[in-house]
């Protein structure tokens, strides 16, 4: 078993070793942006040392590979019979359950929270738009009144 989880792991590194490698590859082999009003004409242009399908091939095809050796380690795994740990657990609620029950309850207690605040917050937008807007049309009535004894 540990065997196994220590190939797992090795697969899991020489995955994130691709990964990595294939970002830092892009960035080095990414042409330039352009950008308004921003000129480029003293930066050298970067050298490329192969076409970009060639390191897009390259490494999907580690990355893949290494995917499906992942999978393929991961299904090798013995697993574990839920029949034992669900009769445990229903015959005897454990600390975690409880713990668990007791979080859901303040979940319950916090949405029901959230939702009367929420429903203020609304109701009072909607005034604070109403005063707003009355404001609006009493200055704009103002001005146009100033405007008409101007003339």
């Amino acid at each position: 078993m540990s065997d196994r989880l220590t190939q797992l792991q090795d697969v899991v590194n020489q995955l994130a070793d691709h990964l990595c490698n294939a970002t830092g590859v892009l960035q080095n082999t990414a042409r330039p942006s352009p950008f308004l009003n921003f000129d480029r004409s003293g930066l050298p242009e970067r050298n490329q040392l192969q076409p970009e399908s060639d390191y897009s091939r390259l490494f999907s095809t580690l990355i893949t590979r290494t995917a499906t050796e992942l999978i393929a380690l991961i299904d090798s795994l013995p697993s574990v019979p839920s029949s034992t740990t669900t009769t445990t657990t229903t015959t005897m609620p454990s600390l975690q359950q409880q713990q668990l029950e007791l979080l859901e309850a303040e979940n319950h207690l916090a949405t029901k929270k959230l939702e009367e605040t929420t429903q203020l917050a609304e109701y009072l937008l909607e005034k604070v738009q109403t005063c707003l807007q009355s404001l609006s049309h009493g200055i704009l009535d103002e001005r146009k009144k100033y405007q008409d004894t101007e003339k």
